[in-house]
C-alpha cells in the first residue's frame, strides 16, 4: 500500500449498485472532449473521433454538438450500430478484402443516406470494395489510401509507387479518392512525449511527399487525415493535414499517463470493484480478465500490472495478476477491508469499454446514470 496526495487520483465511491461496473466521470469526459475539439479548430482541421474507444452513441453524439464532424470506426458492424444511433459519415478505418464484408453496412447506409469511406492498401483491396459498391451502387461511397507511416500494421509504403497506382485504380473503378489516412499507433511505443512528438512530424513529413507526388500524377484534390491519441496530445496539429481521428483521448488511461501526455484529472474512465477477500499474499477483488480484460498497453507499451486501484483516502494498490472473475491486488502493510469500494484505473481504456454492455456515466452531484455501449462485441 502506498499513499498517494494527488488529487486527480481521488474521486468518491458510491455504493449505489452492485460492482463490478465501468464509470465514467462526465465532468473530465467533457473537458476531454471540449480541449481536442478545440486544438482541432483552432488548427482549422476536422476532427473525425475514433470511436473505438468509448463505443457509445451517446458519447459520439456529444462529440458531434462540439463540432466533430464524422467519426471513425473499427469495423461494419460496428459502422451499423453507429448509423442506426444516427451517424451520416463514417470512415471505415479497417482494410476490406472481401466484398461481402461491406455488404449490410453499404445497405444499411443507403437506407439511412449515411457517407462510408473505406481504406485500402492494395489492389485486392480496391476491386473489393469497387464489387461491393457495384451491388450497393446508391451508397456515397469514397476510398483512401491507408500509408504505413512505422506501425507497419497495414499501409503502403509512403516512399513508393504504389500510391499512385491505387489512386489510378480507385479512378478507374468508377469510385471517388478521398485521399491519404495514416495511423502512426506506434507512438505508443516512443516512450514519452517528446519522442511522440518526432513521430508526429515524421508522419506528416512523409504523407505530405506522397500527397505532392499524387497531385503531379493529376489527383489534384488529395486531403490528409491523421490519427492516433499520442500523436494528438503531444504534438500541435501538423500543419498539412486536413483532418484528425484520435479516439483515446475521450476516456484516456494508465498508458497516456505513463507517457506523459495526460495528468491523472484527465482519467475519465474507471472501473468500480469491491474487496471479496483478503489473505496474506493478496487483497482480492471482483473484477477479473473479463471486466478489466488483460491488455498492459497498445503497441507496446506493456505495464507491469492490470491497473491501479485506488480508495477514496488515496490509497493505491496494484492489479497484479487476474483470474477470469477476479483481481489480485499488492499491499504492503495494511489490506484494504472486505467489502471496501475501490476504483481502479486501467491500461488501456479500449479493451476495457469492450468488455462491458453499459457504463455509468457519473454526475458531479454523485447521480449516476447508465448509458448503452452499442458497439461492443462487433467483430465483423
Amino acid at each position: 500500500m502506498e499513499q498517494n496526495i494527488e488529487a486527480g487520483w481521488l474521486r468518491p465511491l458510491i455504493a449505489d449498485r452492485l460492482t463490478p461496473y465501468l464509470e465514467i466521470d462526465a465532468a473530465r469526459l467533457q473537458r476531454n472532449l471540449q480541449q481536442m475539439q478545440q486544438k482541432a479548430d483552432a488548427a482549422g482541421v476536422t476532427l473525425r473521433p475514433h470511436i473505438k474507444t468509448h463505443k457509445s452513441v451517446w458519447i459520439a453524439e456529444q462529440q458531434r454538438m462540439l463540432g466533430a464532424r464524422g467519426i471513425t470506426v473499427s469495423k461494419p458492424s460496428e459502422g451499423i450500430a453507429f448509423i442506426l444511433g444516427g451517424e451520416r459519415d463514417l470512415l471505415l478505418a479497417y482494410p476490406i478484402v472481401h466484398a461481402d464484408t461491406l455488404k449490410e453496412l453499404l445497405a444499411v447506409a443507403v437506407q439511412h443516406q449515411a457517407r462510408i469511406t473505406c481504406i485500402a492498401d492494395c489492389t485486392h483491396g480496391v476491386a473489393a470494395i469497387a464489387a461491393a459498391h457495384q451491388r450497393q451502387p446508391d451508397c456515397q461511397l469514397a476510398l483512401a489510401i491507408k500509408v504505413d507511416v512505422g506501425l507497419h500494421r497495414i499501409g503502403v509504403d509512403p516512399h513508393g509507387d504504389a500510391a499512385v497506382t491505387l489512386a489510378q485504380q480507385i479512378q478507374g473503378a468508377g469510385l471517388t479518392f478521398a485521399g491519404l489516412v495514416s495511423h502512426a499507433g506506434h507512438a505508443y511505443g516512443a516512450g514519452n512525449a517528446a519522442a511522440i512528438a518526432d513521430v508526429a512530424l515524421q508522419e506528416i513529413t512523409w504523407m505530405r511527399a506522397l500527397q505532392q507526388r499524387l497531385i503531379a500524377a493529376g489527383f489534384a484534390h488529395c486531403p490528409i487525415s491523421v490519427g492516433s491519441t499520442p500523436t494528438a496530445l503531444a504534438a500541435p496539429v501538423a500543419q498539412g493535414s486536413d483532418e484528425i481521428r484520435p479516439g483515446n483521448y475521450a476516456l484516456l488511461d494508465l498508458t497516456a499517463w505513463r507517457l506523459g501526455l495526460c495528468t491523472p484529472e484527465a482519467l475519465a474512465l474507471s472501473v468500480v470493484t469491491r474487496v471479496v477477500a483478503v489473505n496474506p499474499h493478496f487483497a482480492i477483488i471482483d473484477a477479473g480478465s473479463k471486466m478489466l480484460s488483460s491488455d498492459k498497453g497498445p503497441h507496446g507499451t506493456n505495464a507491469s500490472g492490470f491497473g491501479i486501484a485506488v480508495d477514496e483516502q488515496g490509497n493505491h494498490y496494484e492489479v497484479l495478476k487476474l483470474s477470469e472473475e477476479h483481481g489480485f491486488l499488492q499491499y504492503a502493510e495494511q489490506a484494504p477491508a472486505v467489502g471496501a469500494l475501490l476504483r481502479i484505473f486501467p491500461n488501456h481504456s479500449c479493451a476495457v469499454v469492450a468488455q462491458s454492455d453499459r457504463f455509468v456515466l457519473r454526475h458531479a452531484n454523485g447521480t449516476g446514470e447508465e448509458q448503452a455501449i452499442q458497439g461492443r462485441g462487433k467483430f465483423i
